[in-house]
């Protein structure tokens, strides 16, 4: 079994996740998720990314002890989204607070750290749950 460690920051949710994979059966399972909207005032309609990234600082020191309240053995690799799309350009600050945070976490457990898009999550999202990874 290998868990990886997921990471992303969007400028909706705070979401940390790990998934084990069975090497014998090839399935993956999700073992831990946790997500947590970012706080938007009432009639508003979305932060500005600057609030995005303080809220997500802030979230993700609240979520981490969550997440690492069990001890998660056998982590292979830490994941993260660190832009919108995998196209040159494409940026937003939000994703800054999770590459930071996932950066960290990759080099104090010594682990290789995979960056990829929101937009590829989703992506990959949609085909685990419907059984297509």
């Amino acid at each position: 079994m290998s868990n990886f460690f997921g990471v992303d920051t969007s400028n909706y949710t705070t979401s940390l996740s790990f998934v084990e994979f069975d090497e014998h059966t090839g399935n993956f399972k999700v073992k831990k998720n946790l997500k947590k909207l970012l706080p938007v005032k009432s009639g508003e309609v979305g932060l500005r990314q600057s609030d995005a990234l303080f809220h997500h600082t802030n979230q993700l020191r609240e979520l981490a002890p969550q997440m690492f309240d069990e001890n998660f053995t056998n982590v292979s690799a830490v994941g993260v989204s660190t832009k919108p799309r995998l196209v040159q350009g494409s940026y937003m600050p939000c994703f800054l607070a999770g590459h930071t945070f996932a950066t960290a976490v990759a080099m104090t457990a010594k682990l290789p750290l995979f960056e990829t898009s929101h937009q590829m999550g989703h992506i990959l999202s949609a085909l685990y749950s419907c059984d297509r990874l």
